[in-house]
């Protein structure tokens, strides 16, 4: 466990005795704040892992083994120290995502042979879109950037953690060249990205725009935080990927964004842009303080639209300082937890929520719990983000299996307590349903069943775009590691 987790636990271990299963009917009483950040972590680790090594759910690629043993000898100073990263069987990396699919197993499971793990391509819906590309170009370099982290997966002098640096260098080299793929061969000549069927996904733009100022950020610095070097290095395609934010970003200066979704995306979008300290990205800051001042007036239908409006919300108030977006966000913040049955764990207006609701909701409470300070009940944010967790993607089924702690884990990651690593009812993979199983990945949908006082997946097939947008805010939960919140000066 890194430095900066003991001391998060020791904080939330109290806070877990406190809340006290955070008021949700059947809920474990020993279920706390520091219970949600763990099995985040771990749950979007599941995710990201089988789609884009495993799943096979997309079109295909293979870096030449010269590519391959320059990235071990990367990670890996010392061979002999009997710690060196290997490359699993039946790896299958994606240069383009598909939208979704079904996560059945199509063989029987075996966790060291990747081939097992594949999905039947039967079942995919093989449409692309700007959203499935963009948020997973984003897990991707959010989970390289956490996988650098010197304090938990060592230094390339270490012996231990060297399987996980490789697995880091896999997911900046996917990401980069899913993202280059993007940029060269499905991009118009303004930048803008169309999906198959030559439709545009607004929303998927602003996720883009998001994923390659990302790129181009990390790309350029000469040490990644909480590490003392950069691995992934690349001012060549840094350079690259910044022209193809800037091209994507002239062509959205004339978009107008539509609704509580695309408005907050465009938002936080903007805010990633600015960071890159550009002067086009300077004059994106004008853009988003206008963009955020109508997301502040915007109605929502439902506790997803709402979560979106009060992320985008608290992220202006965050970039700009300004108050104006602090009370919007508190007033949007105070809806949506008055909105909220703690006994039943659900919002009482709601009878189902998507995976990218849950993404938009847990995000944007986790945000509030940052950032907003004593301008809410903080109190009332733990308990709503521990209580919805637990009862949207735990007990009602959201995630739908969790592999056993030593697979898919370094074993110096394995000593922590047992509810870290995913909740005791959710199934393992074999057992999940089916002939072989389910991956351990989110359905798409869940539902309210009042007979049984609990929701339940109604969907279980894998949405890519919402699958990755909830990941990336699931990571997201350990900011003190992997700062969703970029430093816009």
């Amino acid at each position: 466990m890194s430095t900066s987790r003991r001391i998060a636990m020791g904080w939330t271990v109290l806070g877990a005795l406190a809340l006290a299963g955070a008021g949700l009917n059947g809920g474990r009483a020993d279920f706390g704040p520091m219970q949600v950040m763990e099995e985040g972590y771990w749950y979007s680790r599941y995710n990201l892992g089988n789609l884009v090594m495993r799943s096979g759910l997309g079109l295909t690629f293979k870096p030449p083994m010269e590519v391959v043993k320059r990235m071990m000898q990367a990670v890996d100073a010392n061979p002999g120290d009997g710690d060196t990263p290997t490359v699993p069987k039946g790896v299958t990396l994606l240069k383009l995502v598909y939208t979704s699919g079904d996560p059945h197993y199509t063989a029987k499971l075996n966790p060291n042979d990747f081939d097992t793990q594949h999905w039947d391509p039967t079942g995919f819906e093989k449409r692309t879109t700007a959203s499935a590309s963009g948020w997973t170009i984003m897990k991707e370099a959010e989970w390289a950037k956490q996988f650098h982290v010197d304090d938990h997966f060592g230094t390339p002098e270490s012996n231990f953690g060297a399987q996980w640096r490789f697995v880091g260098m896999i997911m900046n080299a996917s990401a980069k060249t899913q993202a280059r793929y993007l940029a060269t061969q499905v991009a118009r000549t303004d930048g803008l990205i169309p999906s198959s069927d030559g439709s545009l996904d607004w929303t998927g733009q602003w996720v883009m725009l998001e994923a390659y100022a990302n790129l181009a950020g990390y790309l350029d610095r000469p040490a990644l935080p909480l590490s003392a070097s950069n691995r992934y290095r690349d001012p060549e395609s840094a350079r690259f990927f910044a022209a193809a934010a800037d091209r994507l970003y002239a062509a959205l200066t004339h978009r107008q964004p539509q609704g509580p979704r695309e408005l907050s995306q465009a938002v936080q979008a903007l805010v990633w842009y600015a960071a890159l300290g550009s002067e086009e990205a300077d004059a994106a800051r004008g853009r988003l303080r206008s963009l955020a001042l109508q997301l502040s007036n915007v109605e929502t239908a439902n506790a997803g639209e709402a979560g979106y409006r009060l992320r985008g919300l608290v992220e202006a108030w965050r970039v700009t300082g300004d108050a104006f977006f602090r009370r919007a966000a508190v007033r949007g913040f105070d809806r949506l937890i008055g909105g909220y049955d703690f006994a039943r764990g659900r919002f009482t207006a709601d009878s189902s929520h998507s995976i990218d609701d849950v993404a938009a909701i847990m995000g944007a409470v986790n945000a509030s719990r940052l950032f907003l300070g004593d301008a809410i009940d903080q109190g009332l944010a733990d308990r709503l983000y521990v209580n919805f967790f637990e009862s949207a993607v735990n007990r009602g089924g959201l995630q739908q299996s969790v592999p056993p702690v030593p697979v898919a884990k370094g074993a110096f990651e394995q000593q922590e307590p047992p509810l870290f690593y995913g909740y005791p009812s959710i199934p393992k993979p074999p057992m999940a349903g089916g002939t072989y199983g389910i991956a351990p990945v989110f359905a798409t949908r869940i539902a309210w069943n009042e007979d049984r006082r609990r929701f339940e997946a109604d969907d279980p097939r894998f949405d890519t775009a919402g699958a990755m947008h909830a990941s990336n805010e699931f990571i997201w939960f350990h900011n003190d590691e992997v700062n969703g919140f970029p430093e816009v000066k």
